[in-house]
């Protein structure tokens, strides 16, 4: 490893931990270098990678944004703190991230995922900031609205390969089937994942039936089927 890139490395991580307080992290960076570091002093070319036709790079650094803003969200919607799942499963949870974020970087995926854009959709969107930071640590572009009616009028001018949105937003509870219904309705047939704290069982089924690629209130699940709908088969998830 080279002192420029062991410095981004290290940059990466005290940042980071620094900047977010949640356990997951901490554990996530412990479980993710305990399992790595011989690769990563074996063969550093294995971690730094050109991807797309503006040469964005994923270097180590990336990969380590990407996989702790990730564990960031996750451990985020997990709160309140004494709730917080017991360490052996917050280990389990740090080793899938890793193994997640290591598919994602395959030159293959990096590739293609530079030249993605995704609009989400949220009347809240600063309550998914670590979401958005990982997306965008390995390429992904996004556009940002607060409702319906912006969305639908950024539809018109622009192409995306991918819709994010909540499920409610005041006063509607159902938002997200409302926009689902429109964009259909409009002629627009992107892949479409409702994300929102509020997703119960029943939610999943009735976003399927209204035509929904998969609906969600789990971080992990989120960038793994938002990966899917981008990519297809090249990136297989492992949710259900």
């Amino acid at each position: 490893m080279t002192d420029e890139q062991l410095t981004q490395t290290i940059e990466a991580i005290a940042i980071l931990l620094q900047a977010i307080g949640w356990p997951l992290v901490a554990v996530f960076v412990v479980v993710y270098f305990g399992d790595s570091i011989k690769r990563i002093m074996k063969n550093v070319s294995e971690f730094t990678l050109k991807a797309g036709p503006t040469g964005v790079e994923a270097t180590v650094k990336r990969k380590i944004e990407a996989a702790a803003f990730l564990g960031a969200a996750s451990a985020q919607k997990k709160l309140p703190l004494p709730d917080f799942p017991p360490p052996t499963e917050v280990e389990d949870e740090a080793h899938d991230i890793a193994e997640t974020i290591d598919r994602a970087s395959h030159p293959q995926i990096t590739e293609q995922l530079v030249t993605k854009r995704v609009l989400w959709v949220d009347d809240r969107l600063e309550e998914n900031f670590y979401e958005k930071k990982c997306f965008e640590s390995l390429g992904i572009q996004f556009s940002f609205c607060r409702d319906t009616e912006e969305a639908i009028e950024k539809l018109k001018f622009h192409q995306y390969h991918a819709i994010i949105s909540d499920l409610e937003r005041p006063p509607d509870e159902t938002a997200g089937y409302t926009l689902l219904q429109r964009m259909r309705q409009a002629g627009f047939y992107m892949p479409y994942i409702i994300y929102d704290r509020a997703i119960l069982a029943q939610h999943k089924s009735e976003a399927r039936q209204l035509g929904a690629n998969g609906t969600t209130k789990d971080p992990h699940e989120l960038f793994e089927l938002v990966l899917f709908c981008l990519l297809g088969n090249i990136f297989v998830s492992r949710s259900p």
